[in-house]
């Protein structure tokens, strides 16, 4: 069209351009009224969890005034409705810092561990099947900032891991509790618990797609970053050399883990920060061979004293973007937020959300509040310092555009039934190409935050999931074929066959067969899929021939 010079199809051609950039477009509006984004306070964490089952998510906010206070839980009533449950945490007003919600002990209902500061005992709120908890605290005091959940060795219970920033007495270094059917156990004695390091944040991870989780610990105060591997037997092997990811000492507050992109590992984004004082943060890419490699970015530029980082895909383009908080900072403070082109690269995006300036945020967390397919951002929001005022926490509500989607809510069974561990890939032809996606069910997200644990795929312009398989925690393999997108979907851990091909839904005709030389194969569809993988095998089961074909005719003839 660039070689057609009138100015009627030149103005054409701007029209269609613009209409195909803006119906991608995304833009967030502030959520104004309830307590949610009303009620003054100092806060540390973002939870999405679901503490009535009743299928929405809820929301818990701890809050970390040094002179205590009661943590926060918001009932979701539905349309961005909000009310506060004020039986739960009532009992314990110490400083909280990090959360994690998850169920450990497999009766169906999400339990919560605090971690507090300022030398209190950190808390776990027991749930049970009527609804009630118990508040349990644990024996010994504690300088923790974050915990998360993870089975490290897979016994279908989740176990604990416990940072520690402050007063790093033989007492008070990291904490690993082992759960032994419901009840958790502090491993004195554990390799991983004798680390000096004034540590940040942990996340279990399985780098090295091996089927274990793996751990890392971000420490701050310019020392190194510290990775262990699972050696499955419930013991673990201190890795000293991965690429760059460990060459670097820097003041490390989070690490955000996700398969930027989309080839099958995960990566990991720290953010990075000194007192009232920036740092760059740092992408490193897995290579899937145990190593990775530093990939700078704008991110590195932006020094804002960077405490979280939250992967989630808010454009529902088929690639995971970028949220980065900024707090105990001088000057103005703002949030950053990155899109990600679709290979790993990202862009600084100043528009879809209108103001990104903060009077200093901690955690962040994404998840679907409002059901309707798209992400919306939950910010906690804290004092810059001990004389600022109380503030506000932000909650930016997901416009949506014309992209497709897909949910995931899991249910373990061999595996921790919250299905923390689990990897969900997703295969769908986006953009006239064959994608696929890869989420970790996880309960941490960055620095004291916690994403949905409902997966959430975008899809963009793809009409049908090709396949969805889940790899339970236990080994177990669950795969689906020619799923509908803009859907949410229940997966429960299951080792009976799951939906495997379906050919009645077709009519096949090959000659001649057998053949040495050239076939005909026509196929007559029902309903036509979105792909079709043609593999052709000898005899001996030597594949000759194979191929995706996209989008297939009614009546399809390959010769």
């Amino acid at each position: 069209m660039f070689m057609i010079f009138s100015k009627k199809t030149g103005f054409l051609f701007i029209i269609l351009v613009l209409s195909q950039v803006l119906s991608s477009q995304i833009s967030f509006r502030k959520l104004t009224e309830g307590p949610l984004v009303n009620t003054l306070t100092d806060s540390r964490s973002v939870n999405f969890f679901d503490i009535n089952r009743d299928g929405m998510e809820d929301l818990l906010i701890t809050q970390g005034n040094a002179s205590g206070a009661t943590d926060l839980i918001y009932l979701n009533r539905g349309n961005l409705v909000f009310e506060e449950k004020k039986d739960v945490t009532n009992e314990v007003n110490d400083p909280s810092v990090g959360a994690t919600v998850a169920d450990m002990n497999n009766d169906g209902w999400p339990d919560i561990f605090v971690a507090s500061w300022y030398n209190k005992n950190n808390v776990l709120f027991r749930s049970s099947p009527d609804g009630l908890y118990t508040t349990q605290k644990m024996d010994q005091p504690s300088y923790s900032e974050s915990a998360t959940w993870g089975d490290y060795d897979n016994d279908g219970y989740l176990d604990l891991y416990v940072s520690n920033s402050g007063n790093q007495s033989s007492e008070n270094k990291n904490f690993l509790y082992k759960n032994n059917n419901g009840q958790l156990i502090l491993l004195s004695d554990h390799n991983t618990v004798f680390e000096t390091n004034y540590s940040r944040g942990a996340s279990w991870i399985d780098y090295d797609n091996d089927g274990d989780t793996d751990l890392f610990i971000c420490n701050e105060n310019q020392t190194k970053n510290e990775l262990y591997r699972n050696d499955k037997n419930g013991n673990f092997t201190r890795i000293t050399s991965a690429g760059d990811l460990l060459r670097e000492a820097s003041g490390s507050m989070s690490a955000g883990w996700a398969d930027v992109n989309n080839d099958g590992n995960m990566d990991v984004f720290i953010c990075n920060s000194g007192y009232f004082t920036g740092q760059p943060n740092r992408l490193f890419i897995n290579n899937g061979n145990g190593t990775f490699t530093h990939k700078p970015g704008i991110f590195e530029t932006d020094l804002g004293c960077s405490f979280s980082s939250s992967f989630a895909d808010y454009d529902n383009d088929g690639d995971v973007d970028l949220l980065v908080t900024n707090g105990f900072c001088n000057g103005t403070i703002s949030n950053f937020l990155y899109k990600n082109d679709g290979g790993g690269i990202f862009l600084k995006d100043e528009t879809s959300i209108p103001d990104q300036t903060t009077p200093c945020s901690f955690g962040a967390a994404w998840g679907d509040l409002n059901q309707d397919g798209f992400l919306e951002l939950v910010i906690a929001n804290c004092k810059n310092s001990n004389q600022a005022s109380a503030v506000t926490n932000t909650v930016w509500v997901n416009e949506g555009n014309d992209h497709h989607w897909c949910k995931v809510r899991l249910k373990g069974t061999s595996s921790n039934t919250s299905g923390i561990g689990a990897r969900v890939y997703l295969s769908a032809v986006i953009n006239g190409k064959r994608t696929t996606q890869m989420r970790e069910n996880s309960s941490l997200s960055g620095y004291c935050s916690q994403n949905s644990n409902i997966i959430h795929f975008g899809l963009k312009d793809a009409t049908t999931i090709d396949t969805l398989k889940v790899i339970w925690p236990s080994g177990i393999v669950q795969t689906y074929l020619h799923l509908p997108v803009n859907d949410e979907i229940t997966i429960e851990e299951s080792s009976a066959a799951t939906n495997q091909e379906n050919l009645t839904n077709l009519k096949l005709r090959i000659s001649p067969n057998p053949s040495s030389s050239t076939i005909k194969l026509s196929v007559d569809f029902t309903t036509v899929p979105d792909t079709v993988r043609l593999t052709i095998t000898e005899v001996t089961g030597k594949i000759v021939y194979s191929e995706n074909i996209i989008r297939p005719q009614k009546n399809w003839t390959k010769i």
